[in-house]
């Protein structure tokens, strides 16, 4: 009786060390993929990936969490596998709960806009895939929204100048194109078009950002007082590009936080966990501060609650505030238009550079 007690005793030992080694893993691994960025992997794969679609990572740990419990709740009273189920379990639970609840905060709302104000600066940003979206439904959403700037990646020229025609004779703006071609691509006529109104008279092109494989358009007011506008795209986070894309996408917010009165639209490949817009210091992203921020842009295929938030409004914090966000539908697009309107925080106008 003595030596079989004995024998006993490892198995219990050994039995409870493998339930605290499953519940920390278990632990680690879902703080892991439900917050990369807290362990410096949100810039790397398979992490970037997972976290840029947070509902379907949280209903993903969620359902875990639901076949971990019911092991637990069938497994015998004081068996190894409720042992290790439980803890489980509770773990995934809390991950996902987590990770649903940081969308919900951000807003899954399609948005709307409030009457804009004397001051208040619109911007609509537009990924017209190659310039294949439909070109009257991009002048639209300028002259619906009584929008200033426009921010175009993956247009051409051509296209650009043909939006920018079709919004003048909707009875919008007069808009002037700044236009740059993306590099090393294998493209020689797409880029990033920015488009500006006339309100503020003629801008010129500051630029800046200019060394990134795609294009960045920034503009400054050539006499009067205005807001520093960019029109940006980045890299998109694919194994070959993943150094630019954290380099570019760090650059952009940088800047934004960096140019007083500067208003930043586009495709910046990136949601608000990865590196460079996770933490970023003195600039505010639009969605996120007025109830869009969680609403996926691309791909347009899915539904917007299960998409990746990857096309964003970004403001210089100290000159502007977000009162409205809107992420549309673009057809013939992949990605979905934002359009944010923006409010000087001290003098109106921004500044000039």
């Amino acid at each position: 009786m003595q030596e079989g007690t004995t024998g006993r005793r490892p198995r219990a030992g050994t039995g409870a060390a493998l339930v605290v080694g499953t519940a920390v893993s278990a632990a680690v691994g879902a703080a892991v993929v439900a917050a990369p960025h807290w362990w410096g992997l949100g810039g790397t794969r398979p992490f970037a990936w997972a976290v840029s679609f947070r509902l379907p990572l949280g209903l993903g740990l969620a359902g875990l969490a639901g076949l971990a419990g019911v092991a637990a709740l069938t497994g015998r009273s004081g068996g190894l596998r409720r042992q290790l189920a439980a803890p489980v379990a509770a773990v995934l639970g809390v991950a996902a709960a987590g990770s649903l609840g940081v969308t919900l905060a951000r807003g899954l709302s399609a948005g709307s806009l409030p009457p804009a104000g004397p001051a208040d600066v619109t911007v609509v940003a537009a990924n017209v895939r190659f310039a294949s979206a439909d070109r009257d439904a991009v002048a639209d959403l300028v002259v619906r929204h009584g929008a200033d700037a426009l921010s175009l990646p993956e247009a051409d020229l051509a296209y650009a100048r043909d939006v920018a025609a079709r919004v003048a004779a909707a009875g919008g703006p007069r808009m002037q194109v700044l236009f740059r071609t993306d590099r090393g691509d294998g493209h020689d006529r797409y880029g990033t078009a920015l488009l500006v109104g006339d309100r503020w008279g003629p801008y010129r092109d500051t630029g800046e950002l200019d060394d990134g494989v795609k294009a960045v358009v920034t503009a400054a007011p050539a006499a009067a007082e205005g807001p520093v506008f960019a029109a940006a795209h980045t890299a998109a986070p694919v194994s070959a590009l993943l150094e630019a894309w954290r380099a570019e996408v760090a650059a952009v917010a940088d800047w934004c936080g960096a140019t007083p009165g500067a208003l930043v639209a586009g495709d910046l490949n990136a949601t608000l966990d990865h590196p460079g817009l996770a933490g970023a210091r003195g600039c505010v992203d639009a969605g996120r501060a007025t109830g869009t921020g969680a609403r996926g842009t691309w791909p347009q295929r899915v539904p917007a609650a299960l998409g990746a938030s990857i096309d964003h409004a970004l403001g210089h914090a100290a000159s502007w505030e977000p009162t409205g966000t809107v992420v549309a539908d673009l057809p013939g697009s992949d990605h979905r238009a934002v359009v944010a309107r923006w409010r000087p925080v001290a003098a109106p106008g921004g500044v000039t550079r």
